[in-house]
Parts: C-alpha cells; sequence; structure tokens
C-alpha cells in the first residue's frame, strides 16, 4: 500500500513527463482562435488532447505495461516498433525540439543565439544526472522539479483570471462555425497518446521500486496517476487557453502560443517575466527529455542484452545534444511524417489490447497495417505532400480524412474483421490441436 505522499509524488511525476513546451505553447493560441467560443473549443480539445493520452494509460494498465501491447506481435515487428517510438520521441525529435524550444524562452532573448551550444552542455547534463537514477525518479520529478512548476504555472493562472489582458475576442476560421470539431482534431495532433505507451515503462517500474508486485496493485495506481495527470493537465491546458482567449490588448499579430505567452508575462510582470517564462520552459521542457530518456533507456537495457541503461542514457542525450545543434531543422522534416505515422499504430495496438484473447496474430498484424498505411496517408495530408487529386478524391470518400483521422474507420474495420474471423476459426484450431 502506497502512502499518499508517494501517490500524489506519482501523479505529479506522470504530469511533468507530458508537459513538454509543445503543451505550453499550443492552448494560449487555442484561446485566441476559438475567442467566444472557447468553452466548445477546450471541451473538444480536452477530450482528444486529454482524455485520449489518459485512456492510453489506462489501457496500459490493464494489460500490465507498456511491453504487453505488442505482446501479440511477431516479435521482431515489436521490437521493431518499439525502437522507431523510442528513437522519435528520443534523440530525433522531442529532446532536440525541447533544448532548443527552451533555450528560445529563456537565454535567446538575452543573447541570441550565441549560447545555444554551452546551453545545450548544461541542460543535457543535468537530464543526464537525473535520468542515471531511474530509481529515483518519483523523488526528482513527482517531489522536486514539478511542484516548482506547478507553483510558477499557478501565478500565471492567477494573474490571468484575476487581470486578463483584454476582453474576449472574437473567433476565427474554423472556430467560428464548428469550434467543438475543431478542438478536437487540434488535441488529436498533440500526439501525447504515443508519449502514453512510452511512459508507461517508467510509471510500472516507479511503482516497482515503491515496493508494489503485486500486478493488480501496480494497475490500480497507474489508474490513480492517470487521473491526476488528466486533471493537472485540464487545469493548466484551460489556463493557458483562457490567456490566449483574453489577449486583445496585447497585440494582433501573434503567430503562436509562445508569442503570446511573452507579450502576457511581459505585461505583468516586466523583464522578470521573461525571466519567469523562461523558468517555466526550461522546467518543463527538462521534465520531458528525463522522462523520455528513461523509457527509452529502460527499453534498450532489457531488450538488448549488451546495452546498459546507463550507456544509453549517455547515447540519447549526446545524440540529442548534437541534432539540437547541427541539424534539427532537417531531422524534424524527416521524423515528424514518422511521428504522425505512427500514433495511429500506437493507439491501434491500445483498442486491440483488450482484445488480444479473440484476435490471432494475422488479425492484429493485419490493424497494425492498416493503421500504419492510413496513418501514412494521414501524415501526407498534413505535410501538404498529398497530390491534388487524390487529396479530392480521399476527402470526399474516406471517413474523417479532412480532421486528419482518415485512418480510424479502415482501422476499426479491420479490426472487427479480425474478431469475426478469429472467432470463425478458433473451433478449427481447437480440433487440429
Amino acid at each position: 500500500m502506497l502512502s499518499a505522499r508517494n501517490i500524489a509524488a506519482l501523479g505529479f511525476m506522470t504530469f511533468a513527463m507530458y508537459l513538454g513546451a509543445g503543451n505550453l505553447i499550443f492552448p494560449p493560441f487555442l484561446g485566441l482562435q476559438a475567442g467566444e467560443h472557447f468553452i466548445s473549443g477546450m471541451a473538444g480539445f480536452l477530450l482528444t488532447g486529454v482524455g485520449l493520452p489518459a485512456l492510453a494509460l489506462v489501457m496500459v494498465a490493464l494489460v500490465n505495461g507498456s511491453d504487453n501491447l505488442t505482446a501479440a506481435l511477431p516479435k521482431p515487428v515489436a521490437i521493431g516498433f518499439w525502437v522507431m517510438v523510442f528513437i522519435v520521441i528520443g534523440p530525433a525529435f522531442v529532446i532536440p525540439r525541447a533544448i532548443t524550444v527552451a533555450y528560445q524562452f529563456s537565454f535567446a532573448p538575452f543573447v541570441g543565439e550565441a549560447a545555444l551550444l554551452p546551453f545545450t552542455v548544461v541542460f543535457c547534463l543535468a537530464a543526464i544526472v537525473f535520468a542515471l537514477y531511474p530509481g529515483k525518479l518519483v523523488d526528482t520529478l513527482g517531489k522536486w522539479l514539478t511542484p516548482m512548476l506547478v507553483v510558477i504555472l499557478s501565478v500565471l493562472a492567477v494573474t490571468a483570471f484575476m487581470s486578463p489582458a483584454g476582453e474576449t475576442l472574437a473567433a476565427v476560421g474554423p472556430y467560428q462555425d464548428k469550434a467543438f470539431a475543431e478542438g478536437l482534431t487540434q488535441g488529436y495532433m498533440t500526439m501525447d497518446a504515443l508519449g502514453s505507451i512510452g511512459f508507461g515503462w517508467i510509471i510500472f517500474r516507479a511503482i516497482r521500486e515503491m515496493g508494489v508486485e503485486c500486478p493488480k496493485a501496480t494497475a490500480k495506481y497507474t489508474l490513480m496517476a492517470a487521473v491526476m495527470y488528466a486533471v493537472a493537465m485540464a487545469l493548466v491546458y484551460l489556463s493557458l487557453a483562457y490567456i490566449g482567449s483574453t489577449s486583445a490588448s496585447l497585440g494582433s499579430a501573434f503567430g503562436n502560443g509562445g508569442e503570446i505567452l511573452t507579450a502576457f508575462t511581459l505585461t505583468h510582470f516586466g523583464t522578470l517575466g521573461s525571466v519567469l517564462l523562461g523558468v517555466v520552459m526550461i522546467l518543463a521542457c527538462s521534465t520531458t527529455a528525463i522522462g523520455v530518456t528513461t523509457a527509452g533507456s529502460e527499453f534498450y537495457s532489457r531488450t538488448f542484452q549488451p546495452v546498459t541503461y546507463s550507456r544509453s542514457v549517455w547515447v540519447t542525450m549526446i545524440v540529442a545534444g548534437l541534432v539540437a545543434n547541427l541539424g534539427l531543422d532537417q531531422l524534424l522534416a524527416i521524423t515528424l511524417p514518422v511521428v504522425v505515422a505512427l500514433h495511429p499504430v500506437a493507439i491501434a495496438l491500445l483498442v486491440v489490447a483488450p482484445l488480444r484473447r479473440r484476435l490471432a496474430t494475422p488479425a492484429v498484424m493485419a490493424a497494425v497495417i492498416a493503421a500504419l498505411a492510413f496513418g501514412s496517408v494521414d501524415a501526407l495530408h498534413i505535410l501538404g505532400k498529398m497530390p491534388a487529386e487524390m487529396d479530392h478524391w480521399l476527402a470526399q470518400y474516406l471517413p474523417l480524412y479532412n480532421d486528419y483521422a482518415g485512418w480510424v474507420v479502415p482501422s476499426l474495420v479491420v479490426v472487427a474483421i479480425g474478431v469475426v474471423a478469429s472467432r470463425a476459426t478458433r473451433p478449427v484450431l481447437a480440433v487440429q490441436s
């Protein structure tokens, strides 16, 4: 039985791993665009941006660990999937972006780009120090870094509600007549469900490090962490979106949520506001970098015997630091389509997980292939690479294509066919055996 303090720390740790720079930057811009339709837009956003990742953690708990999500797949396929996941949410995408975003909002306003390299060295070394002691991750994130982050975010939230920067603006773009649907789409595009299946490795290990061995108890505490994450993240999203929706007096030419937050903190706190925002960004990016590094290193050390956990931590952060300084833009152009395509596969595995005993391996593979194929179609659509004629045809005939979720219906159909086919062949298999 875990104490209330340890449960709270576990929840804080989970929340901190999700709260990256993108999670802070996006909601203010959504609030700005949604305007008077703030409530309906955020309702849709929270449903997929928070509900989907939380549901992913629930499914991880029900199958007793992230590694069991791919248990029905052939081993080479399962290993290949996890390697791709931890590469893109680690040194090839998430961590380099975290480094550069943290720098842009902390030191860049004062010294320009000149100090990116020394900042990267310090950032990576700090992340390595914390990641090298995964058994203390709950203490590091849940009892120290996250409370600091929550206090600063609370200051911003209270300031926003007590002294809004202006009146609520009029909705623009799709938020004018379909705010809820647009919120759903944008919440899905956070792609935090992909992070959920990776963070499941850490959460299960953290619970075991606390002395909990019973699978049912482990699942229970994972569910509790998921609920705590969902509540905390929803409050953060709502507060930041409210800042955006009441930013009329801050300016009108904002290109992203980061610019809104910068203007807000400068207006209310002056130069101290820039420092405050920089601290928030560094903490948020650090906790995410530590989380994905720990998750990936845990996987590599368990899967590839010659690879040690500590060596994986060092390699991950060194590669991420090099990418952040030498070729982030080029690599993002390559890895973003992979992230977009992997996300449907991850969700398909979450859907299939409770049906493992009803699905034969070929049926599971078919569901994964369908999700990957149509997820790749969505990736081309999101990146604007789909040929015009094909784009027009898919928009007419593929459900949810315009919402960047064209993979959903085909994948569900394949899963349904797989359930029926597996049920039909099971008696035959039983007789043969």
